[in-house]
């Protein structure tokens, strides 16, 4: 939850100068954007764009005025220059779920592309509700952050409109928005399904099982690419709102009790790693052999999958790399103002588990 600071009362509120010359130097003595310019022998302007954007400075004078500003290890104002409208160095993230791997390598990914430039994130979950998801956008501009990285529960959404209204830069992640204008990292999540179909139809079973937890339009996606391609379609069975590990685990006996599973040969396609992870474990334990009696294809890749009972055969999104380029993206889009469209390419992770 982002906490809310209180109005200042009776407090000087500091110039652009003081803002930014809170750390000590040499002798105790404070110093300022100004000192750091004359002794770097730049422009202010040019200190402020190391500092907020590194990347447009050539090398040679950003370590020259980077050495002088570790030298006295200034730090500039934060909550002054947000006042003034200039940069925060502050980057909120909105994602789904915080208990959901796939979102901590996320953003683990986007972590790495920010630590690099000198940004802080703020990171915040709406828990799969879309009111939390726009309180947590409102919190957000309230914070004068200067980029938002947005999970949208939705392809169109109240919390775009109020980051488009408020001129807040902002690229959503995992979902694809209807409005063509705005920038968005996402799995080509129709070639993912097209892909996991696939490798179900070069490995025959008795019957099939499809398994999709919370409804998102990267499901729908999944599923699309998936019965246009499997060529089982008859008798296909569909269970959802399977949406979390415990979830996938407590299904099994329902799948033996319902589908036969222990006596009919099955492939599971479970459209999350974490649910196939909860279904491995369960059949693990109760000694039903994967991938002779049941296979199973996740979809994600989580860094797990690959440790799990027995290692999951799924389909790739190259998390971290989303975060990466999502992060990447949203601070060229801070500078430029130009929309980005990058579909991540899926490609199929074979291991032991089908």
């Amino acid at each position: 939850m982002l906490d809310h600071q209180s109005p200042l009362v009776n407090e000087k509120i500091p110039s652009l100068t003081e803002a930014n010359s809170i750390i000590y130097g040499e002798g105790m003595k404070v110093k300022t954007i100004d000192d750091i310019a004359r002794e770097a022998g730049v422009s202010k302007a040019t200190v402020s764009r190391v500092l907020s954007h590194p990347e447009l400075v050539c090398p040679h004078t950003q370590q020259r005025v980077q050495n002088i500003i570790d030298k006295y290890s200034y730090c500039p104002n934060h909550l002054a220059q947000g006042l003034a409208g200039t940069p925060t160095k502050t980057i909120g993230v909105v994602i789904d779920e915080l208990s959901n791997f796939f979102f901590i390598e996320v953003a683990e990914g986007i972590d790495r592309i920010l630590s690099a430039y000198q940004y802080s994130m703020l990171l915040c979950s709406s828990k799969w509700i879309e009111e939390e998801e726009t309180r947590l956008v409102q919190s957000l501009i309230a914070s004068r952050v200067d980029g938002v990285l947005l999970a949208s529960i939705k392809p169109q959404s109240k919390s775009m409109e109020l980051l488009a209204q408020a001129n807040i830069p902002f690229v959503v992640l995992n979902c694809i928005p209807h409005d063509p204008s705005i920038s968005f990292v996402c799995c080509d999540n129709k070639k993912g399904g097209h892909l996991a179909a696939l490798h179900i139809n070069q490995n025959k079973r008795d019957q099939i099982i499809l398994i999709t937890g919370f409804a998102h339009q990267t499901i729908e996606d999944r599923l699309e690419g998936f019965f246009d391609t499997i060529e089982e379609k008859e008798g296909l069975i569909h269970y959802t709102q399977v949406e979390t590990q415990e979830d996938g685990y407590d299904l099994v006996p329902t799948l033996i009790r319902e589908q036969h599973i222990a006596e009919k040969k099955t492939f599971l396609f479970v459209t999350n790693d974490n649910v196939a992870i909860g279904i491995i474990n369960a059949l693990t334990k109760l000694h039903i052999p994967i991938p002779e009696q049941v296979a199973v294809i996740g979809y994600d890749n989580i860094r797990v999958s690959a440790i799990s009972r027995v290692p999951l055969t799924t389909i790739s999104q190259s998390i971290t790399e989303s975060g990466e380029i999502a992060a990447t993206n949203l601070l060229k889009l801070i500078t430029t103002r130009e929309a980005t469209h990058t579909l991540i390419e899926p490609f199929l992770v074979q291991r032991e588990s089908g």
